[in-house]
């Protein structure tokens, strides 16, 4: 869907986007480091007043449920990880013994 077309996100919902999504790291770094934390995701069913943020988040939507051509959040953790830090998140994910999207 064309982000044009998605309704507004309410001011609460833009305030804590603004809160949560580092703009200064890219998505894909941020899915590298982050993904496993989020169990469901709903923030690019919407819009917000600043493009930046929207087209952001967009992205991270993409990655997440791998649409568009978006990368793999493993292939992200290769690019962006140490190999220890990529192992201290398979070990999170074990330990709390759920699968990622």
């Amino acid at each position: 869907m064309n982000p044009d077309e998605l309704p507004m996100a309410d001011p609460g919902r833009e305030e804590m986007a603004r809160e949560i999504f580092p703009l200064d790291v890219s998505p894909e770094e941020y899915a590298a480091r982050e993904a496993h934390h989020w169990l469901c995701f709903s923030f690019d069913d919407y819009r917000y007043s600043d493009p930046r943020l929207t087209q952001w988040i967009q992205r991270l939507g993409d990655i997440l449920f791998r649409r568009n051509g978006a990368p793999s959040v493993e292939d992200l953790r290769t690019k962006f990880l140490s190999p220890d830090e990529a192992a201290a998140i398979e070990e999170e994910i074990k330990a709390r013994g759920e699968a990622e999207f």
